[in-house]
């Protein structure tokens, strides 16, 4: 039973998404191994802070000495996550697509490793938005294995936003992390029951 959770939650760790990804990579692109700082992550064009209902250029680029891009293979991808205010993009390009609640890449949108957006933000200056970003360099081997990803957060605050900034490193925890705190949860579980048995 303990060797099918264990399983159950590495599955998931296995598979890959040249074509984009969804709500599973809320929290990180976990099927591509652990979180590494040596994928950066270059956010270019947001403002230091924004006015009501004014739209902004900006791109996301990743960066990964480890993982050189080669020509005619899969490169790169993202997760794009924000808490208000909208997102557009260049839909005739092809490189980009809305998926559940957020924004990644397609299939021609994972031979890049940059990536072109419009912001446009709410009419509420006093508040902040958050952006969530996961990036991936991934190495064109068509499985999971080998890649690197890295994740950002940026609190975006209005032009009357006095309130608290926010920490610009998403999910400190790597895909073991959770594993093994879980492994370890279901073992304690399993001692527990055996000594109140006895």
């Amino acid at each position: 039973m303990l060797a099918l959770v264990i399983l159950a939650f590495l599955f998931p760790l296995a598979t890959s998404a040249p074509g984009g990804i969804g709500t599973s990579a809320d929290e990180g692109c976990l099927c591509h191994g652990e979180k590494n700082s040596d994928t950066a992550i270059v956010v270019t064009g947001l403002p230091d802070f924004f006015e009501s209902n004014t739209t902004y250029n900006f791109s996301i680029e990743l960066a990964s000495e480890n993982i050189p891009m080669e020509s005619g293979k899969a490169t790169g991808g993202f997760r794009l996550l924000i808490s208000q205010g909208m997102i557009s993009f260049d839909e005739e390009e092809g490189l980009i697509q809305s998926e559940d609640d957020g924004w990644t890449h397609t299939e021609a949108g994972n031979m890049w490793r940059m990536w072109n957006f419009s912001y446009t933000s709410p009419s509420d200056n006093s508040t902040f938005v958050d952006f969530t970003i996961y990036v991936n360099a991934v190495n064109g081997n068509q499985a999971s294995s080998g890649d690197e990803w890295n994740g950002l957060n940026i609190r975006l605050p209005g032009a009357q936003y006095d309130g608290e900034m926010l920490s610009n490193q998403a999910n400190d925890f790597a895909p073991t992390d959770y594993v093994v705190g879980i492994v370890s949860l279901l073992a304690l579980i399993t001692i527990l029951a055996v000594t109140l048995r006895d």
